[in-house]
């Protein structure tokens, strides 16, 4: 199927009650991701969430503006967090239903690899993980809730937090990528804790950290006490975890480890199937 002047898959990658997910290739900009609504009835959907995005982008440049402005030597780079939109229109030709293109940005811009990115929920669903594994994934998730806080503007009084939901975002494990692509909903909160303890909660379910591992145990307590208390802000929530990472493990690349999650016993190194 050609949609102006991107050739989709056939198959969807995901969908929900109201719009189906497609992996495509455009000539102007290469691999994308689509998100089409099932019927002309559910456009508004996505004129949402095309809103939502384009204020990320937004704010992600002026962020990056300032940085350079007050002489940061690296960026922060928010941008590699999130989906970028690049068009929203209605389409004549799947009988004005509206589409939404998104590209994924990579660290650097010739690389353009974002099909090996996984739904995270299939992922979690499939495999458990080791404590090690799951820090850049809990801390990826953190910076991004951490970047909605930055977003809140001097006259608003509280961050405007997405429901965590693992649907909403996709996972390359060999690379450390985590990407937030599908919005669904928001609200104004006085305090991330609810969102801390819930991210907390999925990772936990998610890892294993094996008998005689003091490191593992320290960083599970952490995550616990994030499941249980949470955090007033996403941001010291990110800080707190880094800090202790640090002491325990050092900042420095670690192979997301894995194994079957119905009966596996051997630890694998992500390269190849899952």
């Amino acid at each position: 199927m050609k949609i102006r002047n991107v050739e989709v898959n056939e198959r969807p990658f995901a969908e929900s009650q109201k719009l189906r997910i497609y992996l495509g290739n455009s000539e102007d900009y290469g691999p994308v991701i689509l998100k089409i609504a099932k019927s002309s009835e559910d456009n508004d959907i996505l004129t949402k969430e095309a809103g939502t995005f384009m204020g990320l982008q937004a704010f992600e440049k002026k962020v990056e503006a300032l940085e350079k402005a007050c002489g940061k030597e690296k960026s922060s780079r928010y941008d590699l967090l999130f989906a970028h939109l690049l068009q929203t229109f209605v389409e004549p030709s799947q009988k004005d239903r509206r589409i939404n293109i998104y590209a994924i940005k990579e660290p650097n811009a010739e690389e353009t690899n974002f099909g090996k990115l996984l739904p995270l929920s299939k992922l979690q669903a499939d495999v458990v993980i080791d404590a090690r594994s799951s820090v850049w994934v809990i801390g990826r998730i953190l910076k991004l809730y951490s970047f909605f806080e930055l977003k809140a503007s001097e006259d608003e009084k509280h961050a405007s937090y997405p429901v965590f939901s693992p649907e909403e975002y996709l996972i390359g494990p060999e690379r450390h990528r985590l990407v937030y692509y599908n919005f669904s909903e928001a609200y104004l909160d006085v305090t991330a804790s609810e969102y801390v303890k819930s991210i907390a909660k999925f990772i936990l379910d998610w890892m294993v950290v094996e008998e005689e591992d003091e490191a593992g145990e320290k960083y599970k307590a952490l995550l616990e006490d994030f499941a249980e208390n949470g955090r007033d802000k996403a941001e010291k929530a990110h800080a707190e975890l880094y800090e202790l990472v640090e002491k325990l493990w050092g900042i420095h690349y670690y192979p997301f480890t894995y194994r079957k999650r119905n009966g596996g016993v051997t630890w694998n190194k992500f390269g190849g199937e899952v």
